[in-house]
């Protein structure tokens, strides 16, 4: 008697395609609040810039930038929604869902270069101590950056609710959205320790040191909290595992019939795309329509799949063991 796996149908399990389906599910509110989000920052971004410059103010300046980086994210976010509806070409074949890593790549590079010129001018102000600060203005300018990020992280928390519908990390579009939320909740922290310098400078004048410190503070908070979205991009772009490819060997191999997996790939696309291609070796006697059905499975109990392709062979011991390439690919 055949094992019980082979009387099996692929018809009987609907996760067998390869394919995640790509009908578009998001909130047709998201992509308009992303939008009032993005419009908000640019504008206050421009007046902290301003209000920065005529106030003296170094401290101000930097939470404009912390503010343009929010607005990178946001328009990333708004990116990823038009490219997600947009089908693949015979030349993108994957589509364009890259090409958001791509985006919050550079725009960390932009951000550090930004920083970097504040890290510079706010140690030459400490060391050559030439500066006047207007604190009414640079009061005025942090209290109402205060107001404007508390607005944004109002109309992002109503997204991340409006799209809480169902597994978290199957949902890119979600993924983008609760990082510009921790972008605005870091750009919040960032405006209040503006307006206590501010505050502090202005009960204290002779404390004017306390723009170009908090410059200082707030500069190196931004390198870190950026760090990871430069290294996830990096390792996005360089096409790494967002899984261990032996957890994924290993539950490839405890599928009945499977003797040998090897050449097992795993990238993403973007965040929640991943990509999955393997080898499998089977006995002979196996319905290899059964053994895709339960690889397929499998994988999408590990990690949201955008695409998997397997290719199932013959198990033949010596076709394996001549091979140099198929050991140095096995699992």
């Amino acid at each position: 008697m055949l094992p019980e796996y082979i009387l099996m149908d692929p018809s009987d399990d609907v996760e067998f395609h390869c394919h995640k389906s790509l009908s578009s599910t998001e909130d047709p509110k998201a992509f308009n609040k992303l939008l009032l989000a993005s419009g908000f920052c640019f504008i206050f971004m421009l007046a902290e810039l301003i209000g920065g410059y005529f106030a003296g103010s170094l401290a101000v300046m930097t939470d404009a930038a912390h503010l343009f980086s929010d607005f990178i994210g946001f328009l990333i976010s708004l990116l990823a929604i038009l490219l997600s509806r947009k089908p693949a070409t015979k030349h993108m074949t994957f589509g364009y869902y890259r090409s958001e890593v791509l985006g919050a790549f550079l725009s960390v590079l932009t951000i550090w270069f930004l920083v970097g010129i504040f890290l510079v001018l706010a140690l030459k102000r400490l060391y050559l101590e030439e500066y006047n600060i207007d604190a009414n203005t640079m009061i005025i300018v942090a209290s109402i950056g205060l107001l404007v990020n508390i607005i944004m992280g109002a109309v992002l928390h109503g997204i991340c609710h409006g799209h809480s519908h169902g597994p978290q990390m199957q949902d890119p579009d979600n993924i983008n959205v609760r990082a510009a939320s921790a972008h605005v909740l870091g750009d919040l922290v960032q405006s209040i320790g503006v307006l206590l310098a501010a505050v502090i400078i202005k009960i204290f004048p002779n404390a004017q040191a306390a723009d170009p410190i908090c410059t200082l503070i707030f500069s190196v908070i931004i390198i870190f909290t950026t760090a990871r979205v430069g290294k996830d991009s990096i390792g996005l772009l360089m096409q790494g595992s967002p899984v261990t490819r032996d957890k994924l060997s290993k539950a490839l191999k405890q599928i009945s019939g499977v003797r040998h997996v090897h050449d097992v790939n795993i990238w993403s696309l973007t965040p929640g795309r991943n990509v999955v291609t393997a080898h499998l070796a089977v006995d002979d006697y196996c319905d290899k329509d059964v053994i895709l059905q339960k690889a397929t499975s499998s994988v999408k109990l590990l990690l949201p799949i955008f695409s998997c392709t397997f290719q199932v062979e013959s198990y033949k011991v010596d076709g394996i063991s001549s091979c140099k390439f198929c050991r140095l690919r096995e699992c």
